[in-house]
């Protein structure tokens, strides 16, 4: 057991400027881990935008559900192609997602992907299994 929780590479940067720090665990909390879209897909997300191999590769093979599917293709046109967000990707995810749903994913995996690129540019490799953590 912990008796401090450990403070992650990309928490001891932001510290250094402390309303920075406080601004990124408000959005954390209000959009990262809470919200109406499960964490558990926004995790996913985050660890395909940090590469994870594991999930880069989304669209071959059954392992994920259309669902998953179209989380991931709005995070690849977010991250990298915004061209792909196709009326055939805007059709899969209105069968998946509110608009709400869309707004916070998206808003989600606009902060991940800068937070990651950020992190890269410092030096500090992403933590696939925990990406969302930065």
């Amino acid at each position: 057991m912990h008796r401090v929780d450990p403070v992650g590479a990309g928490d001891a940067i932001r510290a250094r400027v402390p309303d920075v720090l406080r601004t990124y665990q408000e959005t954390r909390v209000n959009v990262i881990e809470r919200g109406v879209v499960d964490a558990d897909l926004k995790r996913l997300c985050a660890r395909y935008l940090s590469g994870d191999p594991d999930v880069v590769t989304f669209e071959d093979g059954d392992r994920y559900d259309e669902r998953e599917r179209a989380a991931l293709g709005w995070a690849q046109a977010i991250a990298w192609d915004p061209a792909s967000a196709d009326d055939e990707l805007w059709m899969r995810l209105h069968r998946h997602f509110t608009e709400p749903e869309l707004v916070e994913l998206g808003y989600c995996m606009a902060i991940v992907h800068g937070q990651l690129r950020w992190m890269r540019a410092l030096g500090v490799p992403p933590r696939h299994e925990d990406a969302l953590g930065y």
